[in-house]
């Protein structure tokens, strides 16, 4: 196939969406299709990325997030005539939201097959922005944007629902994966836990790998140092909440590791005790995934994508977010008991090898078959979530 692949955010910038969707090009080339990327274009990007050409599109920073690059929601005639010679068989637009526009008009002009995949909880962000008002006015544009494509995939069962509950049509679930070759326990390292527990290894290490954002809500950790003695915390990762964050959790025995990379992310993830990802609107969070397959529980809200990876009670737990103690409760257990800690830890990581790359992407080149054929279901039934450990490849398995 021949797949023009659109997308909101592309290396080199580093999150959740372009973790998916370099795994996706990469073994989309091994398969044997061709791909174009269209990406908002920055200064660092790469031309091309797994022999797939990299076409940017003129873009603007946001003044209070320099790392975002919103490219132009209509396509230049030059990146027009760019794709009309690629002659792609389908048209993927990544989340949706600015960037993607002018890939999905052109597709629609040109009578062009079109998938969208949904990754980011728009709506729900406006919550944490002081924009509650406006998550109705989003939730409507998501329809408009979305309503426009053959299929919709959503990264999560939860966000199957969500999708269908808000009037969103042909949601379906385009599963997880983790390179569990890359991720792995072999690579726990002393050095490693000496930076991420401040020079006091035999404490109780926890990890959080995400962007600093409020949307991350990563205060709720706070609350979890204050009642603890005996834990530190490691937070991996940068953006825009970092000073905020640094007076949040003044005088606490916190590390910022800033921005961790190949070897050094995947030991940071190993030599850890515990991994916590506080935030509730998560579309998936991959990287509790990633925490699994390096042999470390996770702790993870109770809320969006995130129950679709951790078996609570057998990978780790799910937190109540609406309950400001439970976080703590649940962090004290696995700090309390190593046995348990260690047999969730061999869980997590029998669990996380059950989610292949390769797999994941049979499964999208499966939907893009259907859409082409027009042998998609439209009537395909709600999905319900099996919370025990199936393999990734059944219809009960979460990502």
């Amino acid at each position: 196939m021949r797949i023009a692949l659109a997308t909101e955010t592309f290396l080199p910038h580093v999150d959740g969406i372009v973790t998916r969707l370099t795994q996706t090009i990469k073994h989309l080339r091994r398969m044997g299709d061709e791909v174009l990327i269209l990406a908002p274009r920055r200064p660092d990007a790469p031309a091309e990325f797994e022999g797939a050409r990299i076409v940017a599109i003129p873009s603007m920073t946001l003044p209070q997030y320099r790392d975002v690059y919103l490219g132009m929601p209509a396509l230049p005639w030059s990146i027009q005539h760019a794709v009309e010679r690629f002659k792609p068989d389908l048209v993927h637009v990544a989340s949706p939201a600015f960037t993607g526009l002018g890939a999905i008009m052109w597709a629609r002009t040109h009578k062009v097959p079109l998938v969208e995949s949904y990754h980011v909880q728009y709506a729900a962000y406006m919550q944490h922005y002081r924009l509650g008002a406006l998550a109705s006015f989003v939730w409507w544009y998501t329809r408009q944007v979305h309503n426009r494509a053959d299929l919709n995939l959503a990264t999560s069962l939860p966000m199957v629902r969500d999708l269908r509950a808000h009037g969103i049509k042909t949601a379906r679930h385009w599963r997880a994966g983790v390179d569990a070759t890359r991720f792995t326990p072999a690579k726990r390292s002393p050095a490693m836990r000496e930076r991420l527990s401040g020079g006091a290894p035999g404490n109780f290490v926890i990890v959080c790998v995400a962007r600093l954002a409020v949307e991350k809500e990563i205060d709720r950790l706070a609350p979890v140092l204050r009642a603890l003695p005996g834990v530190r915390l490691a937070l991996v990762g940068d953006g825009p909440d970092r000073a905020r964050l640094q007076q949040v959790f003044a005088g606490l025995p916190v590390q910022f590791m800033g921005m961790l990379h190949g070897d050094d992310l995947v030991a940071a993830y190993a030599s850890a005790d515990l991994f916590v990802l506080p935030s509730s609107t998560e579309t998936l969070g991959l990287v509790a995934l990633e925490a699994m397959a390096a042999g470390v529980p996770a702790v993870v809200a109770n809320r969006g994508g995130l129950p679709d990876l951790v078996i609570d009670g057998q990978t780790g737990y799910l937190f109540n977010p609406d309950d400001p103690a439970d976080l703590t409760t649940r962090v004290l257990a696995l700090m309390d008991s190593t046995p348990t800690r260690d047999t969730m830890a061999t869980t997590a990581r029998q669990h996380a090898e059950r989610f292949a790359w390769a797999q994941t992407t049979r499964q999208l080149r499966g939907y893009y078959q259907q859409v082409l054929q027009g042998t998609l279901d439209q009537a395909s039934p709600t999905p319900t979530h099996d919370a025990t450990l199936s393999p990734a490849g059944s219809d009960g398995a979460g990502e």
